[in-house]
Formats: structure tokens, sequence, C-alpha cells
């Protein structure tokens, strides 16, 4: 853009004319004077001594095409006003006169780059704000070619000028990083064209002159690095590269590298490294080169250039020495042309200079435009990206070709013991719960039968699965009965040991509640049955954990018995098959789901898209938000899409899942995300009260354990509030969590999240980290990992029921209860699923294990280490509590907690 809203040239022979001018003062008057509209034109873009760049108005002069959504087409053009701020500078009546004589007037003693120099202070102050306006006209196949002068105005009454948006500028670029980013006329959106001339003579040949030059000469200043200086000091830089040892991370084919610092930029150099038979640069090979070029000074970034192959190289660390001292630039990520990878020290934006702030937001602008966000207002989901495939998500963010391959072996494995199990089972009835251990024949593995499946009808091992089976959230200690609920002395006195009333033991804080109400209103698919069940629990004498009572609907009434122990074998045995199949609907969809994965996965969108790697928070996350968004992509689609794992393998599938996720999510708050607030909020933080809760116990020393190493990690950056405040990245990160990756969608019954939308202080910032890690790692592990245990021998889990609840007493038999469970197919099906959700992956890394070096700083390093040994700590504890138990409890067990949401 240009001051001034018509152009001093407006075709071929004009250009010429104005170049010419260019040479002196006597060629700018003998300019002025050949044509009147070149005095005009010079006299109106032309301004005199003006206070600032800020005060100026800019004009594109030029008009582009435009074409609309329906195809229909305009001429605009486009002008930047100053805001607030009258234009000044504008020629004076001396200026008028003589345009050819614009020289600094005498006593005008600022520096020719004045204004230059005015700008970079003010934003570092502040900003500068301006509007963007756009002007439009109507084309036509008859349209007069004036129309395209650049040399005339567009009347404005006829064209008026529309604001189109507000520009703030906040940021001063350096040389190095507008090289790379200044407007380029050719660069254009889909919409908009530069219309091409018929000749040289015509009016749209400015544009379409402006559009080869621009694109070609920025090409060769980019290829051909800065000026030479043929006498300048040239060091000798020896530099490392590390690439990845997985599936396709190698490459073969030209790469130039070019080394940025403090003082400048080298040339782009060759990375020669001919190979015949191989990739020139091979999964897992290191590969060392050495260059004398300029000194750069202090080491910034490297850039690579690929040209233009799109294939990629995995790196995952660059290491430069120069003069004796090595510098690491750690990437972990694939490489392609433009690929820029900066030295490794963590650092806060305002720590920054301007070239490597602006690198920073380039950054996060690429993935603004590779995870644009899909708002699921009409389900009432959180946010998610718009991308359907894994294949289409940015390669970074695609699971390594390890993972991919163990996923896809156990979905065969599944898939095959699913099929054969589907076949024998047209010949085989299931005609006793024995025949349920039949399904393993063919399984997957070694074979053998679940330790449940010996044990699963007794009430303790029942009872005990809610405190240390695969779903150890749902239990709240009761603090009064609830009036639906109207168990009564006389219904459980038999059970109660302690020979006091239920009434006392609930005062004691011996009893506590399971309740599916969250399923009230949720359809079950046809010929599948599911209810709001509610189950009374009770800490007996003996410390067992063990049922008192089972209601299988909301509202009690002559037809909803209320179920115990002291019922028939059968009647007790169906009700608590109910109260399991509520407890995995709820547990699949709204613990696991929803509270892991889908909560998760827009924490660690909006980390992509506001977070550059080169920030501490970045790289303390990057470890355990890896997969989070791969998973979750196929899962859409494998897992709660039409026809996927929830239609067939659920009770709620077909549609019913997916309110259960809404209906989830409305009750959703952030805070009970935080350990302490959930067991404190649950009534199940008291050991005494409720002893062998292991979950608990071991989810509490991790919970603490994590929060000490983020505190540890987060105090060496940030060394007060306000640093945290005055940290625009990361609170740009929350707000965008609180607005659009977790937000209130005003649905009917929602109810407020609390989504922090900012940080006010350090203490802030780690309690948000130690959730994310918290979540990712630890609670995701015990929602997950014990799904084989429990969930594989059907009886104990069953995801469906096939026939609906009685409603009156002694109707059932053991063959009714047969009937009621899923037949060949729901079983195989569910024994496949959590074969293939309950395993670790060859390359999975544990909590803790931090292989890739993202942090550089030796007191990182050293938190990291410290981290390393409480967790050591608390495996020892957990081990030797352990031994001591008939089940031992291992899903918390650090050396079984993955660091991140992959399965």
């Amino acid at each position: 853009m240009n001051t001034g809203d018509r152009c001093p040239f407006w075709n071929g022979p004009t250009v010429k004319d104005y170049m010419a001018s260019r040479r002196g003062p006597k060629e700018m008057e003998e300019w002025c004077y050949k044509n009147s509209a070149y005095y005009y034109n010079a006299i109106q873009g032309a301004r005199r001594a003006p206070s600032s760049y800020s005060h100026l108005n800019y004009y594109t002069q030029m008009a582009y095409e435009m074409k609309g959504g329906k195809g229909a087409s305009h001429l605009v053009k486009f002008r930047l006003v100053s805001s607030g701020r009258k234009e000044n500078g504008l020629p004076d009546g001396d200026d008028q006169k003589a345009p050819w004589k614009f020289t600094a007037r005498s006593g005008d003693s600022r520096s020719a780059d004045y204004l230059k120099q005015e700008y970079k202070e003010r934003l570092e102050d502040g900003s500068a704000m301006y509007h963007l306006q756009i002007q439009v006209h109507s084309a036509s196949s008859q349209e007069d070619l004036e129309i395209f002068n650049m040399g005339k105005a567009w009347d404005e009454k006829r064209s008026p000028w529309h604001d189109l948006a507000e520009v703030t500028i906040f940021r001063h670029l350096g040389d190095s990083v507008t090289e790379r980013t200044c407007y380029n006329v050719g660069n254009l959106p889909d919409c908009l064209f530069i219309p091409e001339p018929p000749s040289y003579q015509d009016y749209r040949s400015i544009g379409y002159l402006r559009c080869a030059i621009y694109q070609t000469s920025q090409r060769a200043r980019l290829w051909s690095g800065p000026p030479k200086d043929e006498h300048a000091v040239k060091i000798r830089y020896s530099v490392t590269f590390q690439t990845a040892d997985t599936g396709e991370a190698g490459y073969d084919g030209e790469v130039r590298v070019t080394i940025t610092g403090s003082k400048g930029r080298t040339e782009p150099l060759l990375l020669d490294k001919s190979r015949i038979f191989r990739d020139d640069f091979g999964r897992g090979e290191e590969d060392v080169f050495h260059f004398d070029a300029a000194d750069v000074g202090d080491l910034w970034t490297i850039q690579f250039d690929l040209g233009d192959r799109t294939d990629g190289w995995y790196i995952e660390m660059v290491k430069i020495e120069k003069e004796g001292q090595i510098c690491s630039f750690p990437a972990y990520q694939w490489i392609f042309g433009g690929t820029t990878v900066r030295r490794g020290e963590a650092k806060l934006p305002f720590q920054d200079n301007d070239e490597m702030r602006a690198l920073r937001a380039l950054e996060t602008q690429k993935w603004r435009n590779r995870l644009p966000w899909k708002i699921w207002k009409d389900k009432g989901f959180p946010s998610c990206p718009a991308i359907e495939e894994h294949t289409d998500l940015p390669r970074d963010l695609q699971f390594r070709d390890e993972r991919e391959r163990d996923m896809n072996v156990r979905r065969r494995e599944g898939i095959g013991n699913f099929l054969l199990n589907r076949f024998f089972g047209i010949f085989d009835d299931i005609d006793s719960f024995h025949s349920f251990t039949e399904f393993f024949r063919y399984k997957l593995g070694e074979g053998e039968v679940p330790a449940v499946a010996h044990r699963w009808q007794w009430d303790s091992e029942f009872g005990r699965q809610f405190l240390q089976g695969t779903h150890p959230t749902i239990i709240r200690r009761v603090e009064k009965l609830p009036e639906n609920f109207p168990v009564t002395d006389e219904a459980v006195k038999a059970i109660l040991g302690r020979k006091v009333s239920l009434e006392e033991e609930i005062e004691a804080g011996h009893v506590y509640i399971a309740d599916y109400k969250i399923l009230e209103g949720v359809k079950a698919a046809e010929g599948r049955y599911v209810t709001p069940a509610m189950g009374l629990f009770y800490v007996n004498a003996a410390d067992s954990f063990v049922p008192l009572a089972i209601q299988l609907h909301q509202k009690p009434g002559p037809d909803n018995p209320i179920w115990t122990a002291e019922d028939s074998y059968a009647d007790w045995l169906c009700a608590k098959f109910f109260l399991k199949c509520a407890d995995a609907q709820v547990h699949q969809m709204r613990d696991h789901l929803l509270l892991t994965h889908l909560i998760m996965e827009p924490i660690a969108v909006a980390l992509f898209r506001n977070v550059p790697s080169v920030h501490p928070v970045f790289k303390l996350l990057i470890p355990h938000v890896r997969y989070t968004v791969a998973i979750n992509t196929i899962g859409r689609k494998a897992l709660i899409g039409t026809g996927g794992l929830a239609d067939q393998g659920l009770s709620v599938g077909k549609g019913g899942h997916l309110v259960l996720v809404s209906k989830g999510y409305k009750e959703f708050d952030f805070e009970a995300l935080k350990l302490p607030v959930s067991l404190a909020q649950r009534g199940v933080i008291n050991s005494t009260e409720l002893p062998n809760y292991p979950y608990r116990d071991d989810a509490l020393k991790l919970w603490d354990a994590i929060k000490q190493f983020v505190e540890d990690v987060v105090r060496i950056y940030y060394k007060s509030d306000e640093d945290v405040t005055r940290d625009e990245e990361i609170q740009d990160w929350i707000s965008e969590v609180h607005n659009i990756g977790l937000p209130q969608h005003g649905l009917d019954g929602e109810m407020d999240h609390h989504v922090p939308h900012e940080f006010k202080s350090i203490a802030d910032l780690v309690d948000v980290l130690t959730v994310i890690i918290f979540t990712c790692s630890c609670e995701h592990a015990a929602q997950n990992f014990g799904q084989f245990d429990y969930y594989a021998f059907y009886p104990n889990y069953p995801m469906i029921m096939r026939q609906p609840p009685p409603r009156e007493r002694g109707t059932l038999t053991v063959d009714h209860l047969l009937k009621m469970l899923g037949h060949t197919e729901y079983v195989s099906l569910q024994l496949a699923t959590v074969w293939l959700l309950g395993r670790f992956s060859s390359d999975e890394l544990f909590l803790g294990t931090y292989p890739h070096q993202h942090f550089q700083e030796q007191e990182a390093l050293q938190a990291i280490c410290h981290f390393q040994e409480c967790l050591k700590d608390i495996e020892a504890i957990i081990t030797e509590r352990n031994r001591k138990l008939e089940v031992p409890y291992e899903y918390l067990k650090p050396s079984r907690v993955p660091n991140s949401i992959a399965v």
C-alpha cells in the first residue's frame, strides 16, 4: 500500500517515464511538466515530515477482481485509515508548487529513518490502530477500462468505503523476518485475482507485472541470503542432525539450511550427502556437516529448505558447534521446506527479541491455519479440530508408525477372535455362566481367562470393583439417604454387621452410593436395555465394601423393587447385572471418553494454536498431549461414529451414547478435575471411613508429586505473578479454552463449567497444568487400562442387556439371566474391544519418562530428575501395599501409567 489514493503511473509506458524521473530533481521536474496527471499524482501521494507512520493512510490504488460466494464478480480496492487521528504531513503550498524539491527543510535535524525509529518505539510502548476498508465496484463485461486506471481514484459516491476490519499492529519485526513476511502482490486468497492484461499498454499491466517481478525478486533474495561480503571473517560450523529412529523418518533429497543469529544469517548451506542405494539421511542415523560461513553471532535458529518436496524428514535434534560452544536445537518434528527450529532454551514471550517474538507469532499462526475449530453446539460436546480423518491431521500430530502398527495388530487380533467366536457361536449355545469362559479359546495371546471369572458372583468382589476396578470414581458418600431410594433397616438388617441402624452407619461414614440418574431419558437401542439404576454400598466390620441394595429406576414404586442379597439368587444377580450395565455406559461415555479424551483434546488444540514450542509451558505439556488429537480423531469415527463400537457394543448405542456425552458435558465442572476437590466432593477422602480404596491413595500421591514437579518447573521461568499476567501467550491459550474449546453452549440445564478464562498468578497456572498432566496420564490410566481385566469376562460387566429388568420378585431363573446377557456376537465384540483398548504400545512412554530433550536448562533437568525419584518412591510404596492385597491394584503404578492419552 502507498500514501495517496492514486498512483503516479498506470501502464507500461508511464512506468518507464516514472523510473526515468527517479534519477534526480531535474528529471523529476521534467517528468512533472510532461503530463499534468504526473504532476497532480506526485503531489497527491507525497507527504512532508509526518509525525508518525501511524498517522498516515495507505491505499492499494490497484483494482483487484473478487469472486463472491455465489459467483458474482466485483472489482475492489483497499485502504488502511489511521484510527482516531487525522492524516498529517500533507503537502503545503510550497510543496505543491515544486514536488521535485522534497528534501529536508532547514532546521529539521531528524535522521532519515526517524519514522521507523518512532514507529518501533510506539509499538514497544503500545500499538498502532487502523481501520481496514474496502471499496467495491460491480464488474461488467462492458466495463470502461478507465476503472482500472491506477492514476485515477474511484468516485466515492458511487463506490463508498466500507469498514472491513480493525487492524492492530503491536510488534516490530526485524529485517530477517520481514524479508520472509513482506507483502507480495502475487500471494492472494482464492477469492481475489489480478486481471490479466492484453498488452503492455493496458491499465491492468501494472498488477500483472508486479505479481511476476515481486515473486521472482523475493525468491532470489531468500535463496541467495544476505549480500556477501568478500572481506567478512568466516568461521567453522559443525552441524549434527539426528534423524528419528522411526518409520519413514529418513529423507532422501537435497537439503539447504540457513543459520540465523544476532549478527545476521548465513547463506543457504547445502547438506551434500549423495547416496545411491539408501536415504541420504537414514532412519536413526546421526549426520555431521562442516561449513565455513560468516559469523552470525549468538545462534538463534536454523531454517530448512527442502525445495518443493512434501514427504518430509523427521528430525529429533540439531546441534551446532561454533568456536567451541555447542548449542542444541530440539526439533522432534517433521521438517518441510521453510521449517524453522529454534535454539532449545525455553523463553517467555517478553524475554525474546523482536525477531524471535515474530517467529513465535508465525509458528502459532501456522497451527491456527492447520487446526481450525469445530464447535459442537448442536450436540453439546466440547470443541475439536474440524478434521475428519487421521491422515488429514498435521503430520506432527499423527501417530508415529510403530504406534499405528501396534494398534492395527491389536485390531486384527481382536477382529480375528471376534470372527472365530462368531463362527463357532453358530453351534455353541451359552447354556451356563461357565460357557462364557469358552470365548477365550481363540483369544488374543495366551488365552487365559481373567481372574475375575472365578469370583465375579461374590458380593465382596462386586463391591471391591467399585473401589479397585476400572471405574473407581462413581461412588459417593451418603450424607442422607435419597428420598427416591427408600431403603429400610428391615430390608438390610441381615447385611449390616455392626448391629446398628442404617442411619447410624450413614452418620459413621460407612454407606456409599453409585447413582446413574444421568441415564434418565437416554434411550437404549432397539432390543437392548439399560436403567438409571442406583446401588447402595456398605463398609462392613471386616472393612469389605459390599452392596446393600439396588434399585433399577429412579422413581420408587411397587413395580420398582429394592433388591438385596436376601432376594433369590437369580433376582439379586439380575439386579447386579443391570447396575453394572448402567455403570458401563457411564464409565465408557462420560468418565472415560468425555472427562479424559474429549475434555483434554481442546486444551491440547488451543495449546498448539497459541503457545509456541519454545515456551516452557509447551515443553512441559507436549509429552502429555502428544497423541490426544490423533486418538480422538480416530475415535470420533471408529468409536462414537455411526456404526462404530459404541453403536454396536453399548445398550445406549445408536444415538443414546451421544445424548449421554452431551448430558455429561452439561454437568461438567473443571474444578472437579482437581483430584483433592473431586475426592472431597464425593466424600471419599477419609481413609478411616473408607479403607481399601487404592485409587484414592495412589492418585493422591501422584497428584502431589505432579503438582510439586509442575511448580518446580514453572518457578524457574516465572519469577512473580506479574510474569504470569503479562505472558500473552498463555493468557490467549486459556482464554481460547474457555471461549471456544470448552464453551458454555447455553443449553437447558447446562451448569457453569468453571473453566478459567485467565491466569492471575503462578498458583493459578500450576493448578491448571497439574490438572492437565494428571488427567492425561493418571486419570486416563485408571479409567482405561483395567478394561480387559474386568470387561473381558462378560457376566462381570455386561455392556448390553437383551431383556428388560423384572418388575416383581421371584420370576427369574438362571436361564432367564443367560438370555438377558449378550449373545455370541455381543460377547465377542466386547472382548475384542477391551483387548484393543487395554494394551500398551511398543513405544509407550510412561509417567516421568522424557527421552525427548525439550528442556535444556539445568534447573529444569534437575526438576525432572527429582520428579522421577518421587515416582520411584511411589512405585515402591504401591508395590509393597499390593503384596498385602488379595487383588493387587496396578493401574496407578507409575511404571504402568502412560504419559498421555493415546488409546
